[in-house]
């Protein structure tokens, strides 16, 4: 809630009660039918969604300054994901009635809370779209740059990520497998666009990444960045063959008393006289 005019601030924090949980607590529970709002002013928290086969996905992180819950305390309806704290978090916890009586009295508080949950959403379509196209460093990349613009911090070997991210986590935000994190980050680390480090990746060159980010092919030939191996392009299918022409047909072999065949050259000799019985040979005409 940076945007909310200090006195805005002030009001919004003195309506909640503070609310503190510990790393693995849950603040929130999918299908609870709580619709209190609850605004973390510090820690970090992640959300998590069901799937239908019983696995959890990473949907999103929230830290400091953002509102949780806030979709539940305005339409009434059950929580629509889990939120956990990976880190010790406080919150200031407020009811739906006091929530949505704060918006009413402060029309400008009411249009910035507006604006978090279209950006909310809009951020929730354009990682849906960014995680389901491109290859695995592409889709990385694309994570790693939102997450850099949002939760960074400076440090001597560039912009730290600050936020505690598995290779798992990872995985779910981008829509790949651990096995493609892996290799996603070796391409990157190549390419001198990211420094990994024990649960955190430091962004050593934005630009770098943004680039990659932007590939739909990851990179195109012409846009190769140092280090960055050629990336193998769509298998071009191979030109038919022209028809064959028929063959003529093969005469059968023939068969019988005649069958022998001719001598390749030159008139078929004369059969030789038979000789008589003294052994000469007669003459004949």
């Amino acid at each position: 809630m940076a945007n909310l005019a200090a006195d805005d601030r002030e009001t919004l924090i003195g309506l909640g009660r503070i609310v503190t949980y510990g790393v693995g607590e849950a603040l929130i529970r999918e299908g609870g039918p709580e619709t209190t709002a609850l605004l973390i002013t510090s820690g970090c928290v992640k959300v998590f969604g069901g799937a239908e086969d019983g696995a959890t996905v990473l949907l999103a992180l929230r830290v400091h300054g953002e509102l949780v819950g806030e979709i539940s305390a305005l339409d009434g309806q059950p929580r629509s994901a889990t939120v956990v704290a990976v880190r010790p978090t406080v919150t200031r916890v407020l009811t739906a009635a006091a929530f949505r009586s704060f918006l009413r009295e402060s029309p400008t508080a009411s249009e910035v809370v507006q604006r978090s949950v279209a950006g909310k959403l809009r951020g929730a379509t354009r990682h849906r779209i960014d995680s389901s196209s491109g290859t695995a460093t592409v889709r990385l990349a694309r994570t790693l740059d939102n997450l850099v613009r949002s939760y960074a911090r400076t440090v001597p070997e560039g912009l730290r990520i600050d936020v505690p991210l598995s290779h798992a986590d990872l995985a779910a935000l981008a829509g790949i497998s651990d096995a493609s994190v892996q290799r996603a980050l070796r391409s990157l680390r190549a390419a001198g666009a990211v420094a990994t480090k024990y649960r955190g990746v430091i962004v050593r060159e934005p630009g770098i990444l943004r680039a990659i980010a932007g590939q739909s092919g990851w990179p195109a030939a012409e846009t190769l960045l140092p280090g960055v191996p050629t990336p193998r392009g769509p298998r071009q299918p191979r030109p038919k063959r022209p028809p064959l022409e028929p063959s003529p047909p093969r005469a059968e072999p023939a068969t019988g008393p005649y069958s022998a065949p001719l001598a390749a050259h030159g008139p078929v000799p004369a059969p030789a006289a038979a000789p008589d019985e003294d052994g000469t040979l007669s003459e004949t005409g």
